[in-house]
C-alpha cells in the first residue's frame, strides 16, 4: 500500500523568522499524522534553519527546485540536489507548472532533475499537469501522459526503473 504524502510548497513567501514560526506552529498540528508523510518546502534561504528546528519531528523538509546536475561549478543561481540533502532536505519538488510556464522547464529537464535528485538520495515530488487551455481543449490526458513518459520514462538505472514501473502500473490501472 502506498503511503500518502501531503506537501506544502511555500513558493516565494516568508522571510526566515516567518518560515521558522510557521514550521513550529505546524509541528503540534501534525504530530499525530502517522497515516501520511508531511513535507514542507520553504524558500531556499530558510531551508537549513527550518530543517534544524524540525529535526526529530515527523515533518520532512523539501527544496522547491534543483539543478539538473549534482556537480559543483559555474552554475550561477542553481542549487544542486546534493546541496539540498546537505542542508537537511529529504524531498524536492520538480517540474512545477510555474517552473514550466515561466522558466522554460521541459519534460527533459524534469527527467534530468529527477535522476539527479534520486542519485543524491532525495525523494522527488514530480509535478505533472495541463494548462487551462489544454484542459478546455480536451487534451489533459494526452499532455499528462506525455509528461510522464518524457519526464520519467527514460531512467537508465534498474533501481529507478522499479519506481517508474510502479508508477506506470498505477497510472495504467487508473487511465489505461
Amino acid at each position: 500500500m502506498r503511503r500518502p504524502v501531503i506537501a506544502g510548497n511555500w513558493k516565494m513567501y516568508k522571510l526566515l523568522s516567518d518560515a521558522v514560526n510557521t514550521a513550529l506552529d505546524l509541528k503540534p498540528l501534525v504530530a499525530n499524522a502517522n497515516h501520511c508523510d508531511v513535507v514542507i518546502a520553504p524558500v531556499f534561504t530558510a531551508l537549513k534553519t527550518v530543517a534544524d528546528r524540525l529535526e526529530g519531528s515527523n515533518i520532512h523538509v523539501g527544496g522547491q527546485n534543483c539543478a539538473i546536475q549534482n556537480d559543483f561549478g559555474a552554475h550561477t543561481g542553481e542549487i544542486a540536489p546534493t546541496m539540498l540533502k546537505d542542508v537537511g532536505c529529504s524531498h524536492v519538488i520538480i517540474g512545477h507548472s510555474e517552473r514550466r510556464q515561466f522558466y522554460g522547464e521541459t519534460d527533459t529537464s524534469v527527467n534530468q532533475k529527477t535522476k539527479a535528485s534520486l542519485a543524491a538520495g532525495l525523494k522527488p515530488i514530480v509535478c505533472v499537469g495541463e494548462s487551462l487551455t489544454e484542459r478546455e481543449g480536451g487534451h489533459a490526458e494526452t499532455v499528462v501522459k506525455g509528461q510522464l513518459v518524457a519526464g520519467l520514462g527514460r531512467f537508465d538505472s534498474c533501481r529507478h526503473g522499479t519506481y517508474h514501473n510502479r508508477l506506470r502500473a498505477c497510472l495504467g490501472d487508473r487511465h489505461g
